[in-house]
């Protein structure tokens, strides 16, 4: 038994961990459901706890170099300290509340959970499920009258920049194209979104040149030109797509 023990402290024959979610789409702001399900191994082991961390893949810049990082955006404890027998096999159940915050994954972005055993004095088994995270609500709306204007969604990415009273090393940008409905500039608009449970916070970069995003949060001023800075309230966003595109009209156009 105790040479059992040694090798399951190295990872073999310890316990295993599979997530199985009931949906692997969900949307920002929503509840994502599903259940762990934990095997184990050939001894006896003190799982300490598990948690599921909702993770998210970002962008930093360094010069002309470009890296791809991963970031813990939330984590959830969702199982305290047990004992695992030899092949006894538990299933964990779990609902987890999205945070309306959450990098979204449309033309980009992967998000996905990583679950994790921590186990005492052994390797900690992990498991990881991609995970397709729509948009919030309120942001929803905004895209859409975005769209409504003219505009064409091209591509969304997360990148290293301090995002607006959040703990996150990124901001996540929306990159839109003017198609044939909209006439004059902006050419292009960048939106970075904050949502929040009754308001969205955005930021609109117009016509945006070859700048990160630390610059544009970091730079000029924000009070008005080509970057300028909106909040609409939920009594805003509750008027629908149409009264959105047109409150949005007049900034684009007066940026530029």
């Amino acid at each position: 038994m105790p040479f059992m023990k040694m090798l399951a402290r190295l990872g073999i024959g310890s316990a295993r961990v599979d997530t199985r979610l009931e949906h692997d789409t969900v949307r920002a702001g929503g509840d994502l459901r599903g259940l762990v399900h934990v095997q184990g191994g050939h001894t006896s082991q003190r799982i300490d706890r598990i948690d599921l961390h909702l993770m998210a893949q970002y962008l930093q810049r360094d010069n002309d170099r470009l890296s791809a990082l991963n970031a813990v955006v939330r984590t959830w404890r969702v199982a305290n300290p047990f004992t695992l027998q030899p092949r006894e096999e538990r299933e964990v159940p779990f609902s987890l509340r999205i945070p309306a915050h959450a990098p979204i994954t449309e033309r980009g972005t992967p998000v996905w959970i990583k679950t994790a055993l921590d186990i005492d004095n052994a390797l900690n088994p992990e498991d990881s499920d991609r995970v397709h995270v729509l948009p919030h609500p309120s942001l929803q709306t905004v895209i859409e009258a975005v769209q409504q204007l003219g505009f064409q969604w091209r591509n969304s990415y997360c990148e290293a920049g301090s995002p607006l009273g959040r703990d996150e090393p990124f901001v996540q940008e929306l990159e839109f194209h003017a198609g044939p409905e909209w006439n004059g500039p902006p050419r292009s608009l960048a939106l970075l979104p904050f949502p929040q449970e009754d308001a969205l916070e955005l930021v609109l970069d117009l016509d945006r040149g070859p700048r990160g995003l630390t610059s544009l949060l970091e730079g000029s001023s924000l009070d008005g030109g080509r970057r300028q800075r909106l909040v609409l309230s939920s009594s805003d966003l509750s008027s629908g797509t149409g009264a959105i595109a047109a409150l949005l009209a007049p900034h684009l156009r007066g940026g530029t």
